[in-house]
């Protein structure tokens, strides 16, 4: 790594210098020249020194750093690396990255920090294989992906980094428009970016969620009692669940089905919107039912 050269016009972030460099780090002050460490001119408040310079670190040795993980997994797929790092594939590690993304999750749930922050890590490691394979691959690499998030969290936040007012004072409907703008239309519809391969009831939530966010509410089934309690909503599902096994019925089969037809019939309402000239966000409540039923 390159030496880092500050200029001593300001107070010094100690803190910043600290998390990335141990206190015996060597550095230089300039005018007057002095080599010392990196303690030592924390210490002695660099006197009256214009500038402080960083020796080069070895490249490893910043361990609280993104960079240092993906410069590792380039040496792990280096030809004198690690045989199993170096066999994987974008396919192969597929099921890593869906077992690391779960153990995550029960990590969250555990409500455990350093659980949580050991699998996050875990989890960063896939994300560095997948860009280091692709960097091979002369595709894309880490710095593309870190890009494209950054291009697109800008974005999709005119409200912060733009100055701009939330249109309409419904942000999520900003959010909602703003993908698809970026889509150059409707190019992947309001459901597009719910995965077909999440569990059924994850994923019906999920295309819920959207759909509320354009007022989109579907009929419901007017159910003889009230859910006002998570444990007595648990039960009635695993009731479900066990009156589809007894009539013969796979139950996840039989909720990705109505998410299916529930998608298609979104579809067929931004369709609608569509040749109406207007956007999904711009129908009130009620014309959304309207449509809603004349598509169906």
């Amino acid at each position: 790594m390159r030496a880092v050269a500050i200029a001593l016009d300001a107070p010094v972030e100690w803190g910043l210098l600290r998390a990335r460099y141990p206190a015996s780090h060597p550095v230089t002050l300039l005018e007057p020249d002095r080599p010392t460490t990196l303690g030592a001119a924390e210490r002695d408040t660099v006197g009256g020194s214009r500038f402080l310079v960083l020796a080069p670190l070895e490249p490893f040795a910043d361990l609280a750093s993104i960079a240092t993980a993906l410069r590792i997994v380039e040496r792990l797929r280096a030809p004198d690396g690690c045989p199993w790092d170096r066999e994987q594939t974008h396919a192969s590690l597929r099921p890593h990255l869906l077992e690391e993304a779960y153990e995550a999750l029960a990590a969250l749930d555990s409500g455990d920090p350093a659980r949580l922050r050991d699998e996050l890590g875990d989890l960063l490691l896939q994300i560095a294989l997948h860009a280091e394979l692709a960097r091979e691959e002369e595709t894309f690499d880490a710095n593309e992906v870190a890009r494209r998030l950054n291009e697109k969290l800008i974005r999709r936040h005119p409200h912060v980094f733009a100055g701009k007012a939330i249109a309409g004072g419904d942000l999520l409907a900003q959010w909602e428009q703003i993908k698809r703008e970026e889509q150059g239309g409707d190019a992947h519809g309001l459901l597009g970016g719910v995965p077909r391969e999440l569990p059924a009831l994850f994923a019906a939530e999920r295309m819920l969620e959207r759909a509320a966010r354009v007022k989109l509410e579907p009929p419901r089934l007017d159910l003889p009692l009230d859910i006002d309690d998570q444990d007595f909503l648990g039960e009635l599902l695993f009731d479900v669940v066990a009156a589809a096994r007894d009539a013969g019925f796979d139950a996840e089969t039989a909720l990705r089905a109505a998410n299916e037809r529930f998608a298609g019939h979104v579809g067929r309402v931004e369709a609608r919107a569509a040749a109406d000239g207007r956007a999904l966000e711009s129908y009130a409540p009620e014309e959304m039912r309207r449509v809603w039923e004349e598509t169906a």
